[in-house]
This record gives structure tokens, C-alpha cells and sequence, in this order.
């Protein structure tokens, strides 16, 4: 089995890029030759059996071109090295491939949004990569993407895959005590404002008439934003600021809010799972499918503020779960290879 995976920047530097990263890993180990097209290896592969294949660079604005300009590079290496035998599978907007993993929603879904080249360019990018004669097979990272793309996109909806969600790497936190008096609330993220966090806020404050000593710690962003908290209040929230380790922020909370308006997965949620710490997310986040009621709750995030808060007194109420959750880079890899096995049958 011959696997191409494309992604701009290769390595740990972020939710897409580890999902490729981490897949890579998996694939080489159960029999696969892969090969790796990027612009950027930012974290060499752990085997150097992992072939890097390095294009040149483009700029990084406008991300449209920027992406056009990829595309290209990687649709003039195909031609270059013609093959039968292989599944070039891209994580990126690009018009030769097989199979492509949506990560993120879709572009100005549901909004329509103004006129203009980059709205132009980038509907053109994802129609095409969506609608590709090349391409096999759709698989997003969760159902919330899986809609959308079956909406927007209703011609590409036979080749929309199950969801295949990323696995969780080993975080290493040593959890606080609890006391269910004293509960801090933990928000993290960098686009705080569509995570949620002016939600979190209203909903902290509901929670207070009922847990009085309730704290908020906040993590992802400059301790400088203005984020609407008075005098008072700020003596009982920390602000952690930008975090390069999740453990730092992790250790400090009791439960992870996170009603975000939209999130095409949310690894955040995950991640305090596998660690034991419970949850309250809104069901627009596409990791809120794997929230069982032994991991906590997920609400609306149109529901009030007092809804709300009763869910998070009703999910601290309940306790840490009794096993961590569990989701391997292994469970994605093997279903990826089905996909793959589908595609291109082993010689028998």
C-alpha cells in the first residue's frame, strides 16, 4: 500500500497537521510506504523510512493564493511521477487527489457573506477540491463537518465518508483535588470570541448565585484583551495567557466549558476527557458526539444562560469520570485503511 499525504506544513504545529503527522507514523507501521508532500517539515518523522518530499514555499498571504500556488506545485509532481499503485490523500485544497480530509468547517457556511476575489477564490478552491474527477472518497474529521459538506455541497454527498475524529496524544497532568465548593471552571482559545468564552463568562456569573466560590481560569489568548470582566471579578479569575503545554492549564481546572458557536471538532474537549477532567460543550462542536453522559454534558449553544449554568452545577455534581476516554491513533489509522482497502484492493 502506497500512501501520499499532502499537508503544507508537516509536524506538530497544529490540530491538522499533528492528524497527519500522527497518521503517518501509524500507516508506516502497519505496512505502508509513505511519502509525505509539504512546504514545511516543522517536526522530522520519528522513522526515517517516512519519505519527505519538499515543494517550494509559497507566500502565506493571501491564503488563497497561497493555496492555489500549492496546488499547483503538487498537481506538477503528480504528473511528474505517474503511478497506479498509490492514494495520493490530501489535507489541504489541492485538485489531484483521491481522498481529502475536511478539518475545519466550511468557508463562509452558513453566512453568505460580501462580494469579492477572496470570497471568489476561496468558494472556487473548495468546490474544486470537493468536486475533484479525481477523487474518491470525502472523510471529515466530525458530524458537524459532514453536514455542512452534505449542505453546501449536495452533488459530493456519495463520497462523504463516516467521520473519522483524530485521536488524543498522551497529555501528562497531574489533576488538582476537587471540592465541589471551590470548582474551577476552565476555558481555553486563542478565537475566544467564537469559542464561547463571552458565553462562559454569563454563565460563570449564573453559577456564582448557586457556588458562590466558583473561579474561572482562562487560557489561549493575551491576559491583555479586554474580555468584559469588571474589577471585582477579575480577583476571582486567572488568566493564564497563551500556553505553550495544556498541562499547565489542565492541572488548574475542575471542568472544561467550552459552548462554542461553532467548532468543526474541538480537540480541547478530548484531550480533558483522556485526562479524567469532565466537560460541558455545546453540540456545534463536532467533538461533542464523544461526550457520554460519563464524560459530562452538551447543551444548545442557544440555550440560556441559567440552562447552562444548571448544566455545569449538574455535570460538577456528578464528579471526575470513573476511566479516562480513550480514542488511538491507532482507531484512526485503521479506519483510514478500510478507506484505503476499498480504494485499492491488496493483490490477492
Amino acid at each position: 500500500m502506497e500512501i501520499v499525504k499532502v499537508v503544507k506544513r508537516y509536524g506538530l504545529c497544529g490540530g491538522m497537521e499533528e492528524y497527519a503527522y500522527r497518521l503517518s507514523h501509524e500507516l508506516l507501521e502497519r505496512g505502508a510506504s509513505v511519502t509525505i508532500l509539504t512546504e514545511r517539515e516543522m517536526t522530522k518523522p520519528k522513522d526515517p523510512a517516512i519519505k519527505i518530499v519538499r515543494v517550494q514555499a509559497s507566500p502565506i498571504k493571501p491564503r488563497w493564493l497561497s493555496h492555489l500556488l500549492f496546488s499547483r506545485k503538487i498537481s506538477e509532481w503528480a504528473k511528474r511521477n505517474p503511478s497506479e499503485k498509490r492514494i495520493i490523500h490530501s489535507h489541504e485544497r489541492i485538485a489531484c487527489h483521491e481522498i481529502t480530509t475536511i478539518h475545519s468547517t466550511l468557508f463562509n457556511f452558513p453566512r453568505k457573506g460580501l462580494p469579492g476575489l477572496r470570497k471568489y477564490m476561496n468558494e472556487y478552491l473548495e468546490r474544486r477540491e470537493l468536486l475533484s474527477p479525481s477523487l474518491k472518497k470525502i472523510v471529515p474529521v466530525s458530524d458537524v463537518i459532514e453536514k455542512q459538506i452534505k449542505s453546501k455541497h449536495p452533488d459530493s454527498t456519495s463520497l462523504v465518508s463516516l467521520p473519522i475524529a483524530p485521536g488524543v496524544s498522551e497529555i501528562k497532568a497531574k489533576l488538582k483535588s476537587f471540592d465541589p465548593q471551590k470548582p474551577i471552571i476552565g476555558f481555553i482559545g486563542k478565537e475566544w470570541r467564537r469559542k464561547g468564552l463571552p458565553k462562559v463568562i454569563a454563565v460563570w456569573r449564573k453559577l456564582r448565585n448557586h457556588i458562590p466560590m466558583a473561579k474561572l481560569c482562562l487560557a489561549g489568548f493575551s491576559p491583555s484583551e479586554e474580555i468584559g470582566l469588571s474589577s471585582e471579578e477579575k480577583k476571582h479569575v486567572r488568566v493564564l495567557g497563551w500556553t505553550e503545554s495544556k498541562s499547565d492549564f489542565f492541572e488548574q481546572i475542575d471542568l472544561l466549558l467550552h459552548p462554542a458557536r461553532i467548532e468543526a471538532y474541538g480537540m480541547v474537549i478530548a484531550e480533558a476527557m483522556s485526562l479524567g477532567i469532565p466537560v460541558a460543550c455545546s453540540n456545534q462542536c463536532g467533538a461533542s458526539k464523544e461526550v457520554s453522559s460519563d464524560y459530562g454534558k452538551t447543551l444548545d449553544y442557544d440555550s440560556t444562560d441559567s440552562e447552562w449554568a444548571d448544566c455545569v452545577a449538574s455535570v460538577l455534581g456528578a464528579g471526575r469520570p470513573e476511566k479516562p476516554f480513550q480514542r488511538s491513533w491507532k482507531d484512526a489509522c485503521l479506519e483510514y485503511r478500510k478507506i484505503y482497502q476499498e480504494l485499492k484492493p491488496s493483490p490477492s
